[in-house]
Protein backbone atom coordinates (compact mmCIF):
# COMPACT_ATOMS: atom_id res chain seq x y z
CA UNK A 1 0.00 0.00 0.00
CA UNK A 2 2.97 2.57 0.71
CA UNK A 3 4.48 1.06 -2.49
CA UNK A 4 1.24 2.65 -4.42
CA UNK A 5 0.85 6.07 -2.14
CA UNK A 6 4.70 6.48 -2.99
CA UNK A 7 4.01 6.16 -6.60
CA UNK A 8 0.81 8.53 -6.84
CA UNK A 9 3.00 10.61 -4.66
CA UNK A 10 5.80 10.85 -7.58
CA UNK A 11 3.20 11.13 -10.02
CA UNK A 12 1.96 13.87 -8.54
CA UNK A 13 4.87 15.62 -8.34
CA UNK A 14 5.95 15.17 -12.02
CA UNK A 15 2.52 16.43 -12.71
CA UNK A 16 3.45 19.71 -10.91
CA UNK A 17 6.79 19.94 -12.72
CA UNK A 18 5.19 19.83 -16.26
CA UNK A 19 2.89 22.62 -14.94
CA UNK A 20 4.93 24.91 -13.91
CA UNK A 21 7.59 24.57 -17.01
CA UNK A 22 4.88 23.99 -19.64
CA UNK A 23 5.91 26.98 -22.65
CA UNK A 24 4.17 30.20 -21.83
CA UNK A 25 2.18 31.99 -24.75
CA UNK A 26 3.78 35.00 -25.17
CA UNK A 27 2.06 38.67 -26.71
CA UNK A 28 4.07 39.60 -29.84
CA UNK A 29 4.79 43.52 -29.26
CA UNK A 30 2.23 46.12 -30.16
CA UNK A 31 4.81 47.36 -32.76
CA UNK A 32 4.99 44.44 -34.80
CA UNK A 33 1.04 44.14 -35.07
CA UNK A 34 0.99 47.65 -36.18
CA UNK A 35 3.65 47.27 -39.11
CA UNK A 36 2.10 48.52 -41.93
CA UNK A 37 1.65 46.03 -44.84
CA UNK A 38 4.12 47.83 -47.09
CA UNK A 39 6.92 49.31 -45.18
CA UNK A 40 10.92 49.47 -44.54
CA UNK A 41 13.25 48.92 -41.34
CA UNK A 42 17.08 50.20 -41.31
CA UNK A 43 18.86 48.00 -38.55
CA UNK A 44 22.70 46.67 -38.31
CA UNK A 45 21.68 44.18 -41.22
CA UNK A 46 20.94 47.23 -43.51
CA UNK A 47 17.46 48.35 -45.00
CA UNK A 48 14.69 46.03 -45.20
CA UNK A 49 11.31 45.85 -46.51
CA UNK A 50 8.04 43.66 -46.07
CA UNK A 51 5.06 43.20 -48.37
CA UNK A 52 3.25 41.48 -45.72
CA UNK A 53 2.98 43.32 -42.55
CA UNK A 54 6.19 42.01 -41.25
CA UNK A 55 5.77 38.20 -41.87
CA UNK A 56 8.76 38.56 -44.26
CA UNK A 57 11.30 40.44 -44.13
CA UNK A 58 13.73 40.81 -47.81
CA UNK A 59 17.23 42.64 -48.21
CA UNK A 60 17.59 45.98 -49.97
CA UNK A 61 20.76 45.44 -52.25
CA UNK A 62 22.41 48.94 -50.94
CA UNK A 63 24.88 50.48 -48.41
CA UNK A 64 22.80 52.42 -45.72
CA UNK A 65 25.08 55.42 -46.75
CA UNK A 66 23.79 55.24 -49.71
CA UNK A 67 20.93 56.43 -49.01
CA UNK A 68 21.71 59.32 -47.23
CA UNK A 69 24.87 60.63 -49.15
CA UNK A 70 24.91 64.46 -50.35
CA UNK A 71 23.93 67.27 -47.83
CA UNK A 72 22.17 65.45 -44.93
CA UNK A 73 23.14 65.32 -41.40
CA UNK A 74 20.61 64.12 -40.12
CA UNK A 75 19.50 60.40 -38.39
CA UNK A 76 20.39 57.87 -40.48
CA UNK A 77 18.12 54.88 -38.19
CA UNK A 78 15.05 56.23 -40.83
CA UNK A 79 14.91 57.09 -44.68
CA UNK A 80 14.87 60.69 -45.36
CA UNK A 81 11.09 61.34 -46.20
CA UNK A 82 9.67 61.35 -49.48
CA UNK A 83 13.02 59.93 -51.05
CA UNK A 84 11.51 56.66 -51.28
CA UNK A 85 7.98 55.02 -52.58
CA UNK A 86 6.30 52.35 -51.90
CA UNK A 87 3.75 50.49 -53.02
CA UNK A 88 2.71 46.84 -54.13
CA UNK A 89 3.48 46.84 -57.46
CA UNK A 90 6.87 48.75 -57.38
CA UNK A 91 9.56 49.37 -54.44
CA UNK A 92 12.17 53.02 -55.23
CA UNK A 93 14.70 54.22 -53.59
CA UNK A 94 16.85 57.38 -54.65
CA UNK A 95 20.79 56.54 -53.65
CA UNK A 96 24.11 58.31 -54.10
CA UNK A 97 23.83 62.11 -53.85
CA UNK A 98 27.53 62.77 -54.07
CA UNK A 99 29.13 61.52 -57.20
CA UNK A 100 26.34 59.80 -58.79
CA UNK A 101 22.27 59.68 -58.26
CA UNK A 102 20.31 56.40 -59.26
CA UNK A 103 16.69 55.37 -58.49
CA UNK A 104 16.80 51.52 -56.64
CA UNK A 105 13.55 50.19 -57.85
CA UNK A 106 12.08 46.63 -57.68
CA UNK A 107 8.43 45.46 -59.43
CA UNK A 108 8.44 41.87 -57.91
CA UNK A 109 8.02 43.26 -54.61
CA UNK A 110 11.98 42.81 -53.56
CA UNK A 111 12.68 39.47 -55.53
CA UNK A 112 14.99 41.39 -57.78
CA UNK A 113 16.46 44.94 -58.11
CA UNK A 114 17.50 47.47 -60.88
CA UNK A 115 19.30 50.79 -60.35
CA UNK A 116 18.95 53.39 -63.20
CA UNK A 117 21.12 56.40 -63.31
CA UNK A 118 19.89 60.20 -63.05
CA UNK A 119 22.13 61.21 -65.75
CA UNK A 120 24.03 64.84 -64.83
CA UNK A 121 22.67 64.98 -61.54
CA UNK A 122 23.42 68.24 -59.34
CA UNK A 123 26.64 67.53 -56.86
CA UNK A 124 25.42 67.44 -52.74
CA UNK A 125 22.13 66.61 -53.24
CA UNK A 126 19.96 67.99 -50.39
CA UNK A 127 16.38 67.35 -50.74
CA UNK A 128 15.23 64.55 -53.16
CA UNK A 129 11.33 63.59 -54.13
CA UNK A 130 10.33 60.18 -56.16
CA UNK A 131 6.70 60.14 -56.61
CA UNK A 132 4.87 57.75 -59.41
CA UNK A 133 1.47 59.02 -61.02
CA UNK A 134 0.45 56.12 -62.30
CA UNK A 135 2.03 52.31 -63.04
CA UNK A 136 4.79 53.94 -66.18
CA UNK A 137 4.62 57.76 -65.27
CA UNK A 138 6.78 59.13 -62.31
CA UNK A 139 9.04 61.94 -61.49
CA UNK A 140 12.37 62.74 -59.36
CA UNK A 141 12.93 66.16 -57.66
CA UNK A 142 16.20 66.91 -56.36
CA UNK A 143 17.95 70.05 -55.22
CA UNK A 144 21.37 70.78 -53.97
CA UNK A 145 24.73 72.44 -55.07
CA UNK A 146 23.85 74.72 -51.96
CA UNK A 147 25.46 78.34 -50.99
CA UNK A 148 23.70 80.31 -48.00
CA UNK A 149 20.81 80.82 -48.80
CA UNK A 150 20.79 79.44 -52.53
CA UNK A 151 20.63 76.08 -54.39
CA UNK A 152 19.97 74.69 -57.62
CA UNK A 153 17.13 72.04 -58.57
CA UNK A 154 16.26 69.36 -60.80
CA UNK A 155 13.37 67.75 -62.58
CA UNK A 156 13.63 63.71 -63.97
CA UNK A 157 10.93 61.89 -65.67
CA UNK A 158 10.32 58.27 -66.29
CA UNK A 159 7.78 56.67 -68.53
CA UNK A 160 8.94 53.25 -68.41
CA UNK A 161 8.35 52.79 -65.04
CA UNK A 162 11.27 53.72 -63.55
CA UNK A 163 14.07 52.01 -65.87
CA UNK A 164 15.51 55.10 -67.25
CA UNK A 165 14.93 59.07 -66.29
CA UNK A 166 15.40 61.77 -68.52
CA UNK A 167 16.17 65.15 -66.98
CA UNK A 168 13.48 67.70 -68.59
CA UNK A 169 14.14 70.60 -67.19
CA UNK A 170 14.65 72.52 -63.64
CA UNK A 171 12.26 75.72 -62.02
CA UNK A 172 13.56 79.14 -62.42
CA UNK A 173 14.63 80.15 -58.74
CA UNK A 174 17.46 79.76 -56.63
CA UNK A 175 16.24 79.77 -53.30
CA UNK A 176 15.82 76.68 -51.09
CA UNK A 177 13.09 74.47 -52.15
CA UNK A 178 10.84 73.66 -49.66
CA UNK A 179 8.44 71.10 -51.26
CA UNK A 180 7.51 69.52 -54.78
CA UNK A 181 5.31 67.21 -56.08
CA UNK A 182 3.10 66.58 -59.65
CA UNK A 183 -0.23 65.09 -59.93
CA UNK A 184 -0.04 63.81 -63.34
CA UNK A 185 2.48 63.09 -66.04
CA UNK A 186 2.73 67.23 -67.01
CA UNK A 187 1.11 68.74 -63.77
CA UNK A 188 3.74 69.84 -61.30
CA UNK A 189 3.84 72.27 -57.99
CA UNK A 190 7.38 73.82 -56.57
CA UNK A 191 7.22 75.79 -53.20
CA UNK A 192 10.57 77.48 -52.49
CA UNK A 193 11.84 80.16 -49.98
CA UNK A 194 13.24 79.49 -46.24
CA UNK A 195 12.77 82.68 -45.24
CA UNK A 196 10.61 85.81 -46.73
CA UNK A 197 7.38 85.22 -48.69
CA UNK A 198 6.70 81.88 -50.38
CA UNK A 199 7.62 81.52 -54.04
CA UNK A 200 4.84 79.14 -56.09
CA UNK A 201 5.64 77.66 -59.36
CA UNK A 202 4.04 75.34 -61.58
CA UNK A 203 4.37 73.13 -64.60
CA UNK A 204 2.05 71.70 -67.22
CA UNK A 205 4.62 70.20 -69.75
CA UNK A 206 6.56 67.24 -67.21
CA UNK A 207 9.04 70.07 -65.92
CA UNK A 208 10.34 71.58 -68.40
CA UNK A 209 8.86 74.75 -68.16
CA UNK A 210 7.67 76.79 -64.85
CA UNK A 211 5.60 79.53 -63.95
CA UNK A 212 5.33 81.66 -60.77
CA UNK A 213 1.81 81.84 -59.69
CA UNK A 214 -0.35 82.74 -56.13
CA UNK A 215 -1.97 81.40 -53.91
CA UNK A 216 -3.86 83.33 -51.97
CA UNK A 217 -5.63 82.34 -49.08
CA UNK A 218 -7.99 84.28 -46.70
CA UNK A 219 -7.05 86.49 -43.87
CA UNK A 220 -4.54 85.12 -41.44
CA UNK A 221 -4.13 81.87 -43.57
CA UNK A 222 -1.69 83.66 -45.54
CA UNK A 223 0.94 83.78 -43.59
CA UNK A 224 0.24 80.50 -41.86
CA UNK A 225 0.02 77.60 -44.31
CA UNK A 226 3.45 78.71 -47.31
CA UNK A 227 4.83 75.16 -47.70
CA UNK A 228 2.91 72.93 -50.52
CA UNK A 229 2.91 69.62 -48.81
CA UNK A 230 0.42 67.46 -50.99
CA UNK A 231 -1.78 67.29 -54.17
CA UNK A 232 -4.10 64.78 -56.29
CA UNK A 233 -7.16 64.42 -58.30
CA UNK A 234 -10.39 63.72 -57.10
CA UNK A 235 -12.28 63.45 -60.08
CA UNK A 236 -12.46 66.66 -62.17
CA UNK A 237 -11.15 68.76 -59.00
CA UNK A 238 -7.20 68.48 -57.90
CA UNK A 239 -6.81 68.96 -54.13
CA UNK A 240 -3.93 70.55 -51.98
CA UNK A 241 -2.48 70.28 -48.42
CA UNK A 242 -0.67 73.35 -47.36
CA UNK A 243 1.79 72.91 -44.31
CA UNK A 244 3.18 75.23 -41.69
CA UNK A 245 6.76 74.79 -42.72
CA UNK A 246 9.73 73.78 -40.42
CA UNK A 247 8.85 77.15 -38.66
CA UNK A 248 5.01 76.90 -38.14
CA UNK A 249 3.74 77.55 -34.51
CA UNK A 250 -0.21 77.66 -35.41
CA UNK A 251 -1.96 75.61 -32.97
CA UNK A 252 1.60 73.69 -32.67
CA UNK A 253 2.35 73.83 -36.38
CA UNK A 254 0.84 70.77 -37.20
CA UNK A 255 -2.67 71.77 -38.30
CA UNK A 256 -3.14 71.96 -42.37
CA UNK A 257 -5.03 73.92 -45.23
CA UNK A 258 -7.16 71.64 -47.66
CA UNK A 259 -6.98 73.88 -50.89
CA UNK A 260 -9.25 72.89 -53.80
CA UNK A 261 -8.89 73.80 -57.68
CA UNK A 262 -11.26 73.64 -60.27
CA UNK A 263 -8.94 74.49 -63.29
CA UNK A 264 -5.66 71.76 -63.04
CA UNK A 265 -4.09 74.00 -60.39
CA UNK A 266 -4.16 77.19 -62.17
CA UNK A 267 -6.04 78.79 -58.80
CA UNK A 268 -6.45 77.40 -55.38
CA UNK A 269 -9.98 78.04 -53.07
CA UNK A 270 -9.31 77.26 -49.51
CA UNK A 271 -11.96 74.65 -48.27
CA UNK A 272 -10.85 73.75 -44.15
CA UNK A 273 -8.48 72.74 -41.55
CA UNK A 274 -6.92 69.41 -41.12
CA UNK A 275 -6.15 68.70 -37.44
CA UNK A 276 -4.24 65.33 -37.20
CA UNK A 277 -3.39 66.02 -33.72
CA UNK A 278 -6.44 66.72 -32.32
CA UNK A 279 -5.29 70.21 -30.87
CA UNK A 280 -8.31 72.55 -32.03
CA UNK A 281 -11.99 72.11 -30.86
CA UNK A 282 -14.64 71.37 -32.72
CA UNK A 283 -15.86 74.41 -33.51
CA UNK A 284 -12.56 76.09 -34.11
CA UNK A 285 -12.06 73.79 -36.99
CA UNK A 286 -16.04 74.47 -37.85
CA UNK A 287 -15.55 77.93 -37.85
CA UNK A 288 -12.15 78.56 -39.19
CA UNK A 289 -13.79 81.53 -41.39
CA UNK A 290 -14.38 83.60 -38.49
CA UNK A 291 -10.74 82.99 -36.85
CA UNK A 292 -9.26 86.27 -37.04
CA UNK A 293 -6.24 85.62 -34.87
CA UNK A 294 -3.48 83.12 -34.33
CA UNK A 295 -4.94 81.69 -31.26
Amino acid sequence: MRYISGICLCLLLLAGCQEETAPVSIEPPSQARSVPAISYAINQSGLQVTTNSGEDWMQVPVEVDELFRGEYQGSKTELIDQSYSLSEGRLAFIIGGMGHTAVLSSTDQGRTWETAELPDAIEGVRLRIIGFTSEQDGFVILSGGRTMSAEGNQIYQTADGGRTWTLTGSAPSERIVQSGTFVSKDIGFMTFGLTGPAEYYRTTDGGANWGAFEVELPGIYDEIFTVMESAEFEGDQLIMTMGQGSNGDYYGGNVKATLVSDDNGATFDMTGLIDPDDVMTEEEEANWRENDSYY
